[in-house]
């Protein structure tokens, strides 16, 4: 029995050893070499690079990586267009203040820097005389009457900004004086700018320069500009025998235009040139629309013009940085130029248009009649001519 025993242990014993020494050994070394070098491998590949090369600047991208996804773009909610919650009713504000009730007629607002300038009148003598001038703060709704004296009959066209205030001291059967005065000098007494024999133009103003068309003789016109610190005035273009010594000149941002006819070897008559100046210049640029052009209004981007002397059918254009002309509308009456749209007077009603996006919005109440007074300070005046038992001026700030 024991030698039994030891003989099939030492058989166990070989049997065990075999497995090592017999042909599957070197493959199972090998198997395990290539397993352990692919796991070096796929830990420098899918580890370690993707995590060092970043940090020198290398973008890297592990093989058989998923191609990452981008994640969509939010859509942006569009931005609503200010004149969008325009409502007219609500933007509407009257011209109403202490005394106010004492005048029957109001005329020529003017805004500067929040600030309307007005002219005030009564009946005297059976004549309408704008005979006060005032000064209207909206936010309080309160006023303050200018010192002027009058030398003729009756206050037209008053422009003011921070230091000079001008108006024509006109007289009722024309011609008058152009007057102003510094505001930033106490007690300070108007002065004499010129004195008109014919008509009753509309001086512009801007800075310290005053400009304007005037009737100085049977068939001239002349267009001047006056510096308020000198005085000094100076021709700088005459009309003779013209229609465009009818028309306003403009004067905004140190820029000053007008109409002319186009020089002989145009297109013909009824085509026009809009001619521009810069004050602290003497280079004067011309620009063609094509069209004709009355009171043409420029601020050195939109020139905004209209194709008649105030037709039913007349139309207004613009164009931007002088090129190709567009039609705003057809049948209008009036405009002003604002810093960012134009507002004109339509089948009794005042609309805007803005260049922005082109489109025309109206600025007055629906069922109201309005008769379009200015445009200046991105604000709008009107008459509300629906009852005309007394003036109703009117005003509404674009947006």
């Amino acid at each position: 029995m024991k030698r039994y025993s030891r003989r099939n242990r030492r058989r166990i014993r070989r049997r065990r050893s075999s497995l090592s020494a017999s042909n599957w050994g070197p493959v199972l070394a090998l198997t395990g070499t290539v397993l352990g070098v692919l796991a070096v491998i796929a830990l420098v590949v899918f580890v370690a690079l993707p995590k060092l090369l970043p940090l020198i600047g290398v973008e890297y991208r592990a093989p058989f990586a998923p191609t990452p996804t981008p994640a969509p773009t939010p859509v942006p909610t569009p931005t609503p267009h200010p004149m969008s919650y325009f409502v007219p009713s609500e933007a509407q504000n009257e011209v109403v203040f202490e005394n106010s009730g004492d005048y029957k007629w109001f005329g020529d607002p003017y805004f500067y820097d929040g600030v309307m300038l007005l002219s005030a009148g009564k009946l005297v003598d059976s004549y309408a005389v704008m005979q006060d001038l005032y000064f209207f703060y909206p936010e309080t709704r309160t006023a303050e009457q200018v010192p002027v004296t009058l030398e003729n009959a009756h206050f037209m066209f008053p422009k003011f900004n921070e230091k000079w205030l001008i108006y024509l001291d006109a007289r009722l059967d024309g011609g008058g004086y152009l007057m102003a005065f510094d505001r930033t000098v106490p007690g300070a007494k108007p002065v004499l700018i010129k004195e008109i024999y014919t008509g009753q133009p509309e001086p512009m103003l801007d800075g310290d320069t005053v400009a304007w068309i005037e009737r100085t003789g049977t068939r001239m016109d002349k267009l001047f500009v006056c510096n308020l610190n000198t005085m000094e005035t100076t021709t700088l273009s005459m009309f003779s025998n013209s229609v465009y010594g009818q028309s306003l000149p403009s004067l905004r941002n140190g820029l000053l235009c007008w109409a002319d006819a186009e020089s002989e070897g145009g297109a013909g008559a009824d085509t026009s040139v809009i001619y521009s100046i810069r004050i602290s210049s003497s280079t004067v640029r011309a620009y063609s629309p094509g069209t004709y052009v009355h009171d043409p209004e420029c601020d050195g981007t939109y020139s905004v013009w209209m194709d008649s002397h105030h037709a039913p059918d007349g139309a207004l254009y613009y164009s931007k940085n002088e090129g190709e002309p567009v039609k705003i509308a057809e049948g209008v009456v009036e405009f002003g130029l604002g810093s960012h749209f134009v507002v004109y007077s339509k089948d009794e009603a005042i609309w805007a248009y803005m260049f922005d996006n082109g489109r025309t919005y109206r600025i007055s109440a629906e069922q109201e009649l309005a008769q379009f007074l200015g445009v200046s300070d991105d604000r709008v005046s009107w008459m509300d001519v629906t009852t005309r038992a007394r003036d109703i001026v009117k005003f509404a700030a674009i947006p």
